[in-house]
């Protein structure tokens, strides 16, 4: 329990974003300490040991594949983002089917009706923010 405590403090962490983070264990950190859980629970949430999370934490180790996937499933981000520090960190949402017929619809426009239609459509989004 001793080990614990002391590897909830990270300067590092806590001072830099988490995309500044270098390290794949620095990231599970720092999501692990920001979602206020131990590593035991997170551990058994993931299904691998404790002691092997401990590892990834301290740069000892990488999670494969597996891990790494149900890592970011847990934390809701992106396994690019967790395995790298790049790209966007949260997973898009899926597009509806209106909004993907709307995309295919678009892009078939030529270009000097797109930019007509777009402006249209940010202005009547943008009205409707001011009432």
């Amino acid at each position: 329990m001793l080990e614990e405590a002391s590897q909830v403090q990270v300067p590092y962490a806590q001072s830099a974003d988490m995309s500044e983070q270098h390290s794949i264990g620095e990231r599970i950190k720092n999501l692990r300490t920001q979602a206020q859980l131990d590593q035991a629970v997170l551990a058994e949430a993931i299904g691998t040991a404790r002691s092997h999370l401990t590892n990834i934490e301290r740069g000892r180790s990488k999670p494969g594949r597996d891990l790494l996937m149900a890592f970011a499933k847990f934390f809701d981000v992106s396994v690019d983002w967790l395995a790298t520090g790049e790209g966007p960190k949260k997973v898009h949402e899926a597009l509806t089917t209106k909004e993907l017929l709307l995309i295919q619809a678009f892009r078939k426009l030529p270009e000097n009706e797109a930019d007509l239609h777009l402006r249209l459509i940010v202005a009547h989004t943008e009205k409707g923010k001011d009432s």
